[in-house]
């Protein structure tokens, strides 16, 4: 797609939009003065209108705007990525810590970056300034930066792995640090973050509903019968266990939905005396349609679920994998 045909696109999509309104007349007085200045009106905005509805629209100008602005993300990281291979090739084992050590830096930048960005759009999107069609592009557009980072911190770990822990410590870098630089792009790194990302990239399609009550979820529903959920909700601050784990068990199975068909089974299970909470995995079993895996967390003293992921796919036929790997190994007949 060229520029003007880009631009003629945008231009129709804010034509459709529609970028002015229809003037008003106030109510007239029998006198013919104007009620205006006597009565007050007391109005729903259109964004907090908008965000009563949970629905989310993918139209085509929000999917052109997160296309342009990940495709020029991912370009910015590309040609980081190639100077930090150029600073460690053929370099001595000092002089590759101390690039390591630098791009470390960069990149946790990059990561506040999006974590400060994550929390005012958060915010604005709290405070009514947002529609949810508006918070979830948004949202779609810090997942693809979230991927492209760690695209950069995995090309990072690999060299640092071929470096000694001495040369590391001496340019003030740990293998620990480096693992754990990454963990505040969870918010942004969810299934439901993965979802809007390929629906607004234009990669997968189906509805969207965002909601904000008791905790703020995001669910994506694709005509293929794929499913994808992300549910967050603040914690209290409390890390004692008064909840026992197999109480903490019932509220997860009942936090998760329903599948077409299938059971969620449990498949691991993890107590974090640390922090005070309980963490079970699941998996969908039961199904010949669809694979599907679950993670819920519940806090330990007040037994209510404060983080959940689920997501469920169409199960690829055997027979079309075989079909498909022998197409590939088959060589082409020279004529």
């Amino acid at each position: 797609m060229n520029w003007m045909t880009l631009g003629s696109v945008i231009l129709a999509v804010l034509t459709a939009a529609g970028l002015t309104a229809p003037a008003m007349a106030l109510p007239m007085s029998a006198d013919g003065s104007s009620l205006g200045e006597s009565i007050e009106i007391v109005a729903t905005s259109p964004t907090q209108a908008a965000q009563n509805d949970p629905s989310v629209s993918a139209a085509v100008g929000p999917q052109l705007s997160t296309v342009i602005s990940v495709s020029s993300d991912e370009v910015q990281t590309g040609f980081e990525n190639t100077a930090f291979e150029l600073s460690v090739e053929s370099a001595t084992e000092e002089a590759q810590a101390e690039a390591i050590a630098d791009r470390h830096n960069e990149l946790r930048d990059r990561v506040e970056s999006i974590r400060e960005d994550y929390a005012d759009l958060t915010e604005s999107y709290r405070q009514g300034e947002l529609t949810n069609s508006e918070y979830a592009q948004r949202l779609a557009v810090l997942n693809g930066r979230a991927n492209n980072v760690l695209t950069s911190y995995n090309q990072l770990q690999k060299r640092a792995a071929n470096v000694s822990t001495s040369a590391l410590r001496a340019a003030e870098v740990t293998r620990s640090g480096l693992n754990s630089s990454v963990e505040d792009l969870h918010h942004v790194r969810g299934v439901g973050s993965k979802a809007l990302f390929n629906q607004f990239t234009g990669r997968s399609d189906g509805e969207i509903a965002l909601e904000s009550e008791n905790g703020f979820s995001i669910t994506v529903k694709r005509e293929s019968g794929e499913f994808s959920r992300e549910f967050e909700q603040e914690r209290d601050d409390e890390t004692d266990l008064s909840v026992s784990q197999s109480a903490a068990l019932k509220v997860a199975r009942e936090g998760l939905s329903t599948p077409g068909t299938g059971d969620w089974v449990l498949s691991r299970s993890k107590v974090e005396t640390s922090s005070g909470s309980y963490e079970f995995e699941f998996v969908l079993q039961n199904t010949s349609e669809l694979i599907g895996e679950a993670e819920v967390t519940v806090d330990g003293s007040s037994g209510d679920i404060f983080t959940l992921e689920e997501e469920t796919e169409i199960r690829e036929n055997e027979d079309d994998e075989r079909e498909t790997v022998e197409q590939k190994e088959t060589p082409e007949k020279e004529e």
